[in-house]
This record gives C-alpha cells, sequence and structure tokens, in this order.
C-alpha cells in the first residue's frame, strides 16, 4: 500500500506544481474539474445514506461558483449564491410534489455540496490570485502536504492516543501534533527557500512563516475529519478509487478546503497590506 501511495503521489506532486506554476486558464480549469469531480463523489455518498442532492443543479452550481471566483473574483459571488440557493429550494420542492419523501434533508444536501464544496473550494483559485500567489500558493499547498504526511508518518509509527475515534479511528495526538510541528518547520522553510533560490519576493519573516504554518496545520485535521464524518454516515473508506491508495478527488482535496481559506485570509490581512 504505501509502495503504491508513493508511486501515485510522485504522479500527482510534478502535475500540481506544473498547475500552480502556470497558474491562470491552466490552474483555475485543473482546480474547476477537480472540486466537479470531489462534488459528484460528494453526492454519491450522501446517496448511500438515502439522500438525494440536486446532481445537475449541484455539479453545475459548483462549476458555476469556482469560474465566477475565477473570471471576477468575488464580484457577484454573494448574487450568485443566492439565485443558487433558489433555485436548490425550487428543485426540491418540484422532487417533493413528484416523489421525494424527504425534502427538507435533499435540500440541506445539496447546500451543503454548494457551499462546502463549491464556495470553501473556490478559495484555490483565489489564493493563486492573490498578488505574488503563485509563490504564496506553493507555501500553502506543500505545508499541507508536508503536514499530511508527518501526521501520517508519526500516527503510524507513535500513535497511541485517539483524536477522534469513532470519526476517525487511526488519528492520534501523536500524529496530530507531529503534524503541526511539520506545518511549523515547512512553511518558514519554504518562504526561506523561494526567497533564496528563486527571488520569491515573499515579505514574510521566519517567525511570522511559523505562525502561518501553525495556524494552518492545526486546523486542516478538521477537513479530514469533516470529509471522514461523511464518510463514516455512508459507511465507505475512501470517496472514490481515481486514484490507487489515496482514494477518491474529495479525499485528495478535505484539508485543502480548510487550508485555501485559511491561508487566503491570513495572508491577505498580514501580508500583503
Amino acid at each position: 500500500m504505501m509502495g503504491t501511495r508513493t508511486l501515485v503521489a510522485a504522479v500527482l506532486i510534478p502535475l500540481a506544481v506544473a498547475a500552480i506554476y502556470l497558474g491562470g486558464y491552466p490552474y483555475q480549469a485543473v482546480i474547476i474539474l477537480l472540486l466537479a469531480a470531489a462534488a459528484w463523489e460528494y453526492i454519491h455518498l450522501l446517496r448511500k445514506i438515502n439522500l438525494r442532492p440536486a446532481l445537475v443543479l449541484t455539479i453545475a452550481g459548483v462549476i458555476l461558483l469556482a469560474a465566477a471566483r475565477a473570471l471576477f473574483g468575488f464580484s457577484y459571488l454573494a448574487a450568485l449564491l443566492t439565485a443558487l440557493i433558489f433555485l436548490a429550494a425550487a428543485c426540491h420542492i418540484l422532487e417533493y410534489e413528484r416523489q421525494d419523501s424527504r425534502p427538507a434533508t435533499d435540500f440541506g444536501s445539496t447546500l451543503s455540496i454548494l457551499v462546502y464544496v463549491g464556495f470553501l473550494g473556490s478559495y484555490l483559485i483565489s489564493l493563486r490570485a492573490l498578488e505574488n500567489g503563485r509563490w504564496w500558493t506553493f507555501v500553502v499547498l506543500p505545508t499541507v502536504w508536508i503536514a499530511d504526511t508527518a501526521a501520517y508518518l508519526v500516527g503510524t509509527a507513535f500513535g497511541k492516543h485517539k483524536l477522534a475515534p469513532k470519526t476517525s479511528p487511526n488519528k492520534t495526538w501523536e500524529g496530530y501534533f507531529g503534524g503541526v510541528l511539520a506545518g511549523i518547520i515547512a512553511s518558514p522553510g519554504l518562504t526561506f527557500l523561494y526567497n533564496r533560490a528563486f527571488q520569491a519576493g515573499l515579505e514574510i519573516s521566519i517567525l511570522e512563516g511559523a505562525l502561518l504554518g501553525l495556524v494552518v496545520s492545526a486546523f486542516i485535521p478538521l477537513g479530514d475529519l469533516t470529509e471522514s464524518l461523511i464518510k463514516r454516515q455512508a459507511g465507505e473508506k475512501d470517496s472514490g478509487t481515481i486514484f490507487p491508495g489515496h482514494g477518491g478527488v474529495f479525499d485528495r482535496l478535505d484539508s485543502l478546503l480548510w487550508a485555501a481559506p485559511i491561508g487566503y485570509y491570513l495572508i491577505s490581512i498580514f501580508f500583503l497590506q
């Protein structure tokens, strides 16, 4: 299993690096495609527990939210989200009139995908669109990957105290703190490397980089646990099988759905003033 995970990661990481480096339409297209795939997997997880999100509206809505963020930033976003909520309500009213026996919970499941995957996931586009966004994205996302890897390795080797035994039995406090420590080291290490080797121009001190890594790595496990909560109720180990050893697209994005907005606001408020 570890060999498969490593092989898949060896393929995915260069592709991710290339997309982030290029930015613009190629990066935005990749993010929109990934968010649409994650929404599809989310829908099928919910269908395992007899919920029926509006399939077409949900996928289209996630794509529209991400595309709007790419084209207009935060302009018109509130209007678009309002329109999608209205459409979702109308859709589930019609479904109830036809046959649906659980309209309220289905309506809620549609909104959860639109907001959680579409709205939060679109911060991956907003993060890359920041001033010097290429390098900020190269700080935040690899910090997540390094912290996740460290948490897995430390938890596997030394984990004894369960972090959330009902939600994710394999996660431990030892792994959590190992991931946080790795994040604290990775973020300033990456900023130092980029500034020295590539003249990235990231105006952030070593201490500030450590604090950025601390906040990001401390909160991203909640993204993983949120998805685990959904999978646990659906009785599934992974959201999909597209990445052998890593699960589905939703599995790969779970931490980033938290890291991207956290990183975006921390960088916007503290480092781009």
